[in-house]
């Protein structure tokens, strides 16, 4: 984890905001030095706590790139503003095109950051002024790529979620919730800004030549937005027609094989169910407070052994959600392979760079797996489960200008704030206020 917590730090400072996270980071020139959606999804969390100034660099970031993203999205005969695959100056760098052309998926994922990153740390500033251009062009893309279908609802035809593994599917789950989280923050900043900052509100609808009429209909997308879900099961369909794909055996698969993009040509692995990462299970782990325990569970229990993992992105979130349902086992081996990919070298390419994404999920699978958190609400809640190979373990976090040390073992979670003032949490779904005196919290039977 140190290692780990080594390279992020490395990586990013916060010192100089035309600088962004590399994907191998400063350890090698695989990816060209390229910028990937992972920053947003995978590394902000670890800046969020650690080091906000670095995480709203981050977002400034992007900002100074919405032009190119603008011309990006009018390429894809489309409006608005569509950030690329993969950049290291704000235009489309994608090796495959339909990487670059159909994860139609990363706009959002810069919407979830500036959501994130407000919920955080209530810095408004950043959304009032950057934030909300960059929502109004995102949202403005998604109503120009979707369409509604004869009966009303509304979707995205012929993409490509996180899973590379299918190509151009329709209605893709983690697509269409994360558009639709798009689309309803975009519509609360704007309300919120009506109240607040009202002539700011105004210049940007000047600017950008907003029509009364857009907001309206992001509402009605929204509200008709196509998420597919077995009612019976609880299992959400990771796009249309997945639920009927056949299986292969991936315990069959020749070790020698992997990894299978460089062995098995596209129709080969397009052709099944099985999976390359988290893709589904990504949206519940991104939107915890939207879903369920047994939602959760039934996902997980369908998606994880369809998983083949071919994807540093992969091993952490499944720790992660294991630890969350009760699966302590799972969620320790995962674990392990997460945190010594790089120093174990489990995919074989440690060569070409380490793997910066997998380094920040490490650390999220301390505090957000282990450690229980979830930062998607209105303040921060923890659900701690103790790790199976531990004895003990702690952390700390800088929250809402507060040092927050959290330490748990078999029998407790202890929580306290060794610098700065009182903070507002949830422990086990019970609304606590920690200062400088510990709190101690049994931990959960089972858990």
């Amino acid at each position: 984890v140190r290692f780990c917590i080594y390279h992020l730090n490395q990586i990013k400072r916060g010192v100089d905001p035309d600088l962004n996270i590399a994907a191998k980071g400063l350890s090698g020139e695989d990816y060209e030095g390229h910028t990937w959606w992972d920053t947003e999804t995978y590394c902000l969390p670890f800046y969020l706590f650690n080091n906000p100034k670095a995480a709203r660099d981050l977002l400034v970031w992007r900002h100074t790139r919405l032009p190119q993203a603008r011309d990006r999205a009018q390429e894809k005969d489309c409006v608005g503003a569509c950030y690329p695959m993969d950049t290291i100056d704000g235009t489309e760098s994608s090796r495959s095109w339909q990487n670059g052309d159909l994860e139609i998926h990363v706009p959002a994922a810069v919407a979830f950051a500036i959501d994130h990153y407000e919920r955080i740390t209530q810095d408004t500033s950043l959304v009032y002024n950057e934030g909300i251009e960059i929502l109004m062009e995102v949202s403005r893309y998604y109503a120009s790529r979707g369409a509604f279908r004869p009966d009303g609802q509304y979707g995205f035809w012929c993409v490509v979620g996180p899973d590379e593994f299918h190509f151009a599917v329709n209605n893709n789950y983690y697509t269409n919730l994360l558009a639709q989280k798009t689309f309803d923050y975009t519509l609360k900043v704007m309300a919120d800004m009506k109240k607040a900052a009202p002539a700011k509100l105004k210049a940007v609808c000047k600017k950008i030549g907003l029509d009364a009429a857009e907001p309206k209909s992001w509402k009605k997308m929204s509200e008709n937005m196509i998420l597919l879900q077995d009612k019976k099961t609880g299992v959400f369909e990771q796009f249309e027609s997945y639920f009927d794909m056949p299986s292969v055996d991936l315990d069959a698969i020749d070790p020698g094989d992997f990894p299978l993009v460089k062995h098995w040509c596209y129709y080969r692995i397009f052709r099944w169910d099985m999976i390359k990462q988290p893709d589904t299970l990504l949206a519940l782990f991104l939107y915890s407070h939207d879903f369920t325990m047994a939602e959760k569970l039934a996902n997980y229990e369908y998606y994880e052994p369809r998983c083949i993992h071919e994807s540093s992105l992969s091993p952490a979130i499944h720790s992660m959600l294991a630890a969350e349902v009760g699966k302590a086992e799972e969620a320790s081996s995962y674990w392990s392979h997460a945190a010594r990919l790089d120093l174990d070298d489990y995919n074989r390419n440690t060569d070409a760079g380490l793997h910066t994404t997998s380094m920040a999920a490490t650390w999220m699978n301390v505090v957000y797996g282990f450690g229980g958190m979830r930062s998607d609400g209105d303040r921060i809640s923890f659900r701690p489960v103790m790790a199976k190979m531990w004895k003990a373990f702690s952390f700390r976090i800088l929250y809402r200008e507060s040092v927050l040390k959290v330490s748990i073992d078999a029998k407790q979670a202890r929580f306290q704030v060794v610098e700065g003032g009182p903070v507002e949490i949830d422990i086990f779904d019970k609304a606590r206020t920690i200062g400088s005196d510990e709190v101690v919290v049994a931990m959960k039977a089972g858990k």
